[in-house]
């Protein structure tokens, strides 16, 4: 084999390999699994939920609740986005519920939340009801 030859097929192989390794993937991470908590405590977590979490994220959790309806110039994260749910540990996910959203880098229109830092169970229970409103799919 000619050396003209074997580094034409050495490129090849580069542009083969690099072109594998670009391909976009469409498998989201996994999301993390909610923490594990008792029947009550998620029964909790859903009454937190809708105390404190349901005016701007909505009872679905697509960030569609009244006061986000009426504000439109702020965003409201949709809590039901795989790609969201699957870039957001819990212990993110706790931190934004307990210091808001400048305690996170985020926006400050999420209020802090401090007084749920009291319980962990009741806060476990909260952060598995926001893992249950995942949707499957983008």
């Amino acid at each position: 084999m000619s050396a003209k030859t074997a580094q034409r097929i050495g490129w090849l192989w580069s542009g083969c390999v690099l072109l594998v390794a670009c391909q976009r993937t469409t498998a989201l991470p996994a999301i993390e699994a909610a923490p594990t908590v008792s029947a009550e405590a998620r029964a909790t977590g859903a009454k937190l939920y809708a105390e404190h979490c349901v005016r701007c994220h909505g009872v679905s959790g697509w960030g569609d609740g009244p006061e986000a309806l009426a504000n439109r110039k702020v965003r409201v994260q949709d809590l039901g986005d795989p790609v969201w749910q699957s870039n957001v540990s819990n212990d993110r996910l706790r931190a934004a519920i307990l210091r808001g959203g400048p305690g996170v880098r985020k926006s400050a229109a999420m209020p802090a939340f401090p007084q749920l830092g009291k319980s962990r169970e009741e806060l476990d229970g909260l952060i598995a009801h926001i893992r249950g409103v995942a949707r499957s799919s983008p």
